[in-house]
């Protein structure tokens, strides 16, 4: 149960900065990338693997959580997007979930000045992550009723690093610890696995 809602927590606050979401336009300026992601969300550690193809228009996330239902035994989850809604399939028990986001991720290269003030996003500088130089954003967004503070480290579109807040307390923190750019990535990861059920 824990477990479950560790997954699920971690979908909502990552929904605006992991950028799940079918659209026809280009979301990233790189056509296909695997990367590796740290997270850390309320004292659990995760790893993360984002797979990324079409320019953003096929992408998935994998997680592995360590010790995920009993010692030593860890839980493999894949996230993916079937039209408005996130499936994540446990990939062990193959069940799984259809859960709708809440509102659309945030693309970072089509910012509009709507966009812009409805997030209250703010550009600080540059920085590098994972050998990237990357723009950092501050934005706020409001989830289940709380205010949440973000901050994205983009490059080309792809947010390599991101950290969120409520208040003064760290919630999740996301970071990119290797990229393989223009890798080859198989299609199955972007399809519910046969016989999985979706609930």
């Amino acid at each position: 149960m824990k477990t479950r809602r560790v997954i699920m927590g971690w979908l909502l606050l990552s929904s605006m900065t992991i950028t799940l979401s079918a659209q026809d336009a280009a979301k990233y300026e790189i056509e296909s990338a695997i990367i590796k992601k740290e997270i850390t969300m309320m004292g659990q550690k995760l790893n993360a693997i984002w797979y990324i193809d079409e320019f953003g228009r096929k992408e998935s996330v994998e997680i592995t959580i360590k010790n995920g239902i009993a010692q030593g035994v860890d839980k493999h989850i894949r996230t993916l997007m079937e039209g408005t809604s996130v499936v994540t399939v446990d990939l062990d028990m193959k069940v799984g979930n259809r859960m709708e986001l809440p509102e659309k991720p945030v693309n970072y290269l089509q910012l509009t000045p709507e966009i812009t003030e409805k997030y209250n996003i703010q550009e600080n500088g540059e920085e590098e992550i994972a050998g990237k130089k990357c723009r950092k954003y501050s934005l706020e967004l409001s989830q289940m009723g709380q205010t949440m503070q973000v901050k994205a480290w983009v490059w080309k579109g792809l947010v390599l690093k991101s950290e969120t807040s409520a208040g003064s307390m760290a919630v999740v923190v996301e970071t990119a610890t290797e990229i393989e750019e223009n890798a080859s990535v198989s299609d199955d990861k972007f399809i519910t696995p046969a016989g999985a059920v979706i609930k």
